[in-house]
Formats: C-alpha cells, structure tokens, sequence
C-alpha cells in the first residue's frame, strides 16, 4: 500500500497502547494497520474491555465497542472480532479483506504449540526478547506434539537460547543451546552453546567446564575461533561516545524494548 490514507476521525487525545509491542495508536486507521500487518500477535487480551473503553472514550464508536463486547461474551472467534474492526473503518479492500481471512483460516488448523512459535518469532524479529522468551516457553510447558517432530522442538529451544543471550542471560542461553543439540545435532549450536559458556563463565570455569564434557584442543579453538573474531571487532569498532547522558537514554529505552512484556 504505497498511497497516503486519510483518517476519517480526529485523532485520539489518549492512544491505545498495545503493551506487548510498546506501540501507541491514535487513531481507527493505525489500529487496523496493525491487526492487519501483525495478525500473528493478536489475542483476545489485545482485544478486549481496555480496547472496548478506548474505543468509546476516545474514537467515540460505542456501537463498535459493544459489538466486540457481545461477540466476546458469547464466545465469538478472534478472527470475527478482527474483521469486524477492520471492516469498520472501510481501510482494506475486499480482496485484502479476504486474503487475511484464510491466513487466519489456515492459522487456525495450526496446532497451538505452532501458534505460539508464530507469535514468538514476531515478539523475536522486532527485538522483544522477554516476550519472545515467554512465548518460547510456554511451548515447551504443553506435552510434546510428535506430529511437529524434533526439528520444530531444536528451533524452539535453540531460538529461546538467542534471546537469552542477548539479554545476558548467558546461563539459560547455554541450558537452552545444549537442549537445542540433544534434539538436532547441529554444528552451528554447539558453537552457540560454548560461546554462551564461554560469556558467562569466568576462563577457569569455562575451561573447567569444556574439560568435563571432553570439548578441547582443536575443536575447543574451532567452536570458539568466530567468538575471539567478533569479540575484537566489537573492540575494534566501539565509537568513542560524546554524548554520554543521550547515549545512557537510548541503552534505556532499547533496554525496555528487550524486556518488555504485557
């Protein structure tokens, strides 16, 4: 969609927030932006009594409002309560209209643990790691699914030890990588769990720790040579901050990106 839409209504004086993803949405047209591009992040939660209030406070649609009240009260799908915000603010075509129905359509005969991973690698690409995190595990808390296979349950684990890591969680991250090893026994996370290792362990307790699981000479310098690689070229390009105060607050705010969760 590369031409500007005009919002019908005034904007809101108070946004709706969409906790999960820190966003703030001022109008009827950015909301249905948003359930349309992120359709994979939508819950009922995001749906409900605080959307139902802001909706009659603010963009002064209470017939809108309590349609998605009954319809939530009477057990109504989350794919009605989507369509019926986006077809009332007339933002999407038909044929748009009609091509997310069977994405929600086919998301619907997906298992719930599939579901999940969907909303995980979301909450993943757009650097909410603690969401991300919680998302991961709450897969891994329901029975094992044999239909999704070993595979779907290494990505889980291996993924979950990504966001670990960049949150300097390096114990869970390694915990995460070894588990991610045990079900696929992939080069790449192997390297991932010793270079976790190697992050949270002080160099005795590292070398200590890769002698009891009988990781050494070369392999020990092969799985950690790319960790030796980035770790100068971090030193290397580290810019000399000017700006201490301004830099200080961006470290925050990405801070609170990472970790935020609803």
């Amino acid at each position: 969609m590369g031409a500007v839409i005009i919002c019908r209504r005034e904007p809101a004086e108070t946004p709706y927030y969409i906790e999960s993803m820190g966003i703030r949405v001022y109008s009827m047209e950015e909301l249905a932006y948003f359930l349309y591009e992120n359709i994979y992040l939508v819950d009922k939660k995001m749906l409900g009594a605080r959307l139902w209030e802001w909706l009659r406070r603010e963009m002064h649609c209470p017939e809108l409002a309590d349609k998605l009240q009954k319809g939530a009260e009477a057990g109504g799908s989350l794919q009605n309560m989507v369509l019926t915000i986006l077809r009332s603010v007339e933002f999407y075509s038909q044929e748009e209209l009609a091509q997310l129905t069977a994405k929600m359509k086919v998301l619907n005969t997906y298992q719930e643990q599939e579901r999940l991973k969907l909303r995980a690698d979301e909450y993943f690409v757009g650097g909410n790691y603690q969401a991300a995190i919680c998302e991961y595990e709450k897969i891994l808390d329901i029975r094992q699914s044999d239909r999704l296979g070993v595979e779907f349950y290494a990505h889980v684990w291996n993924n979950l030890g990504v966001c670990c890591c960049r949150l300097f969680l390096f114990g869970r991250a390694a915990q995460a990588f070894r588990i991610s090893w045990q079900y696929q026994k992939d080069p790449e996370v192997l390297k991932e769990y010793v270079c976790a290792m190697r992050l949270g362990l002080s160099d005795e307790d590292f070398e200590e720790a890769m002698e009891l699981q009988h990781i050494h000479g070369e392999q020990l310098e092969e799985l950690t040579e790319e960790y030796e690689r980035l770790l100068q070229e971090a030193e290397e390009h580290i810019p000399e901050c000017t700006n201490l105060p301004r830099r200080l607050y961006e470290l925050e705010r990405e801070y609170e990106k990472n970790t935020r969760y609803a």
